[in-house]
């Protein structure tokens, strides 16, 4: 299994490499400066060449690439040209454990409904209990995030004055009651859907009637055999939904005013702050990466025929 994970992670770095040099070139080919991204008035030529100087960004191309690329290996990224008085590591230690933490508590919210639920759904297909969560996981994939984050905040906070309308208090305050559910409601959907269509096809298979023949008590089939088949894909979507979650959410936290690091990376964009673009691009592609090989692992624990082709 360690070779199995270490083959993974080796074959994560040129995804990294890519993803910087693309990064790099798209953001330095955006017209205009960074100097006057955020100013109204044009700014004076000889301030523009010390900035410049200053900053290296008066070198050619290839050598700025490669000196950012020399930083990105020790994890400096030097200073931000938003915000001069902080670096890039200053920034990312300060935003990114708070969209860490919404997405993370989206992606627990939406497994430990979605499981039960999409079972339920399976189980009694033929009631009203299944089209009401079919009804719920439809809407979840089908409404975009900022329309449900848009919809509780008026509902919700303006109209019944339950939440925050805008502001972040805690992981643990009313004010991430909003930004979670709206992260969780797709990932949700996918994985009722998901789940109850991969039981709905285990269910039938000889080893389930074999087991239903050994006088099995019903709960221990469906957690130990149905549960344990129907998860494989069902993982897949988790994952594909949790990179989504961690990397997508500049959305809500620019909506609900929440102070996470999608939302610092869309002012950066703005302002054409080349490190902190660069340094949250690699951050997501590490995240998305480090995703993908935890999905890979778990295939080796469930799936006996992966564990074989590895070994």
């Amino acid at each position: 299994m360690l070779i199995y994970a270490i083959k993974r992670l080796l074959a994560g770095i040129p995804t990294l490499l890519v993803s910087f040099t693309l990064v790099f070139f798209i953001a330095h080919a955006t017209p205009g400066s960074p100097w006057d991204a955020t100013s109204n008035r044009p700014i004076d030529p000889a301030v523009k060449a010390r900035l410049d100087e200053k900053y290296h960004l008066d070198q050619p191309l290839y050598v700025q690439y490669a000196s950012y690329l020399a930083g990105a290996f020790r994890g400096d990224f030097g200073p931000s040209f938003r915000d001069r008085t902080m670096n890039v590591s200053d920034i990312v230690e300060r935003f990114l454990p708070v969209s860490l933490k919404l997405g993370a508590a989206a992606m627990v919210l939406a497994v430990v409904l979605g499981l039960p639920l999409g079972a339920l759904a399976a189980l009694s297909r033929h009631s009203i209990i299944n089209g009401a969560i079919r009804v719920l996981s439809t809407i979840g994939i089908s409404m975009p995030t900022y329309v449900i984050t848009s919809i509780l905040i008026v509902s919700l906070g303006v109209g019944l004055g339950w939440v925050p309308t805008f502001g972040w208090h805690g992981l643990f305050s009313a004010s991430s009651i909003v930004p979670i559910f709206s992260l969780a409601l797709a990932p949700l959907g996918a994985v009722i859907r998901c789940f109850r269509s991969s039981l709905l096809e285990v269910m039938n298979l000889d080893f389930i009637k074999t087991a239903r023949a050994k006088g099995l008590k019903p709960s221990s089939i469906v957690l130990n055999h149905m549960g344990r088949n129907a998860l494989i894909p069902t993982i897949t979507v988790v994952g594909a939904y949790a990179s989504s979650v961690l990397v997508g959410s500049f959305f809500v936290e620019s909506i609900a005013g929440i102070p996470g690091f999608g939302r610092y990376l869309v002012l950066a964009v703005a302002a054409r702050d080349y490190p902190v673009i660069i340094a949250t691009t690699l951050i997501y592609a590490v995240l998305v990466i480090a995703i993908n090989i935890l999905v890979d692992l778990s295939y080796f624990l469930l799936d006996p025929r992966v564990r074989a082709e590895n070994t």
